[in-house]
């Protein structure tokens, strides 16, 4: 169950669930005893909750764990929800990643598949140097292809779950992969290559929680953004590989102008049939994620109004 589903539930309402503890702190009640002062969180809530006559190992478990399976009691003050927690354990990574799944804090596709995927495209590029740049990438450089492949795509505009980027990137890449198969005039491995790397720099930009979920931006995102930081990383394994000059920049250029304008980030408009290009995609990936979720909110035959695209969004009431 997600937090934010708790208001539908009476008093007294049995909790359990995988969740983040945001904040804790024993403190002292009046009667002399220790008890546990805390903020659980998911994706869609957060809400206080005390754990009375906590115990020394109890309050290790929650001062040592930034996510927890929890057993807790619903309660509520002041109309708003509270929990008192009955207990707690540590959950398996895979516990973890069920319950991340269950409360659509994940992608919706397993991530060894899309990895597998990723790699099959990179097999695919025909121009050796380009091949050689995305494998440095995405496979030689482990600490990065760790961190990709579990990375959320933003904070919460779009595929702001954990695997989100690979998902965003993968789409990008699918859809580009399609219109060459239609259009003899573009490059196919500069456009598959720019979709791979062209948010590589989110990976540095986004800062995550104990889940992997966004939580906002990391010191050097906020001053530079992942454009920025995506031009130095790509620079980096251009060196690296010794890949052609011109090769590099036409990658560079795709990845600087692949928001479309200055307004929305990009220093320069698009100047290549496949920079044009990879902006649509990107584009096209985004809204079809963000419209997908906003009608989901939405009763059918109902509207949600959505501040991310500053319109109502309607659900079909025959879906």
């Amino acid at each position: 169950m997600t937090l934010g589903e708790l208001v539908k539930n009476p008093k007294g309402f049995k909790v359990v669930g995988i969740y983040r503890i945001s904040r804790f702190e024993v403190k002292t009640a009046r009667n002399g005893k220790s008890y546990g002062d805390c903020l659980i969180s998911d994706h869609s809530f957060e809400v206080p909750a005390k754990y009375w006559d906590i115990s020394g190992d109890s309050a290790m478990l929650f001062q040592q764990n930034g996510i927890l399976r929890l057993e807790a009691m619903l309660d509520f003050f002041k109309d708003s929800p509270q929990l008192t927690i009955v207990g707690g354990y540590v959950p398996s990574p895979v516990e973890i990643d069920q319950a991340l799944q269950s409360l659509g804090m994940m992608a919706p596709r397993k991530i060894d598949d899309m990895v597998s995927e990723l790699t099959a495209i990179i097999a695919s590029i025909k121009q050796e140097g380009l091949r050689d740049l995305l494998i440095a990438i995405f496979d030689t450089n482990k600490p990065f292809a760790e961190k990709f492949k579990r990375h959320p795509g933003a904070v919460k505009n779009h595929h702001a779950y954990i695997g989100g980027l690979l998902a965003h990137t993968l789409e990008v890449a699918a859809a580009a992969l399609d219109h060459c198969n239609r259009n003899d005039k573009i490059n196919r491995d500069i456009l598959l290559a720019a979709a791979l790397v062209h948010d590589i720099g989110k990976v540095r930009e986004i800062e995550v929680d104990a889940f992997g979920m966004g939580i906002g931006f990391t010191r050097e995102g906020k001053l530079l953004r992942h454009i920025s930081l995506g031009m130095e990383m790509l620079e980096h394994a251009c060196q690296e590989v010794g890949l052609a000059p011109e090769l590099g920049l036409m990658l560079k250029h795709c990845i600087l102008s692949h928001h479309g304008q200055a307004e929305w980030g990009s220093p320069v408009e698009p100047m290549l049939l496949e920079a044009e290009l990879l902006h649509y995609l990107d584009n096209l990936s985004a809204k079809t994620e963000q419209f997908s979720r906003e009608a989901g909110r939405a009763e059918p035959g109902g509207f949600n109004r959505s501040a991310t695209l500053r319109r109502e969004v309607y659900r079909p009431s025959i879906e």
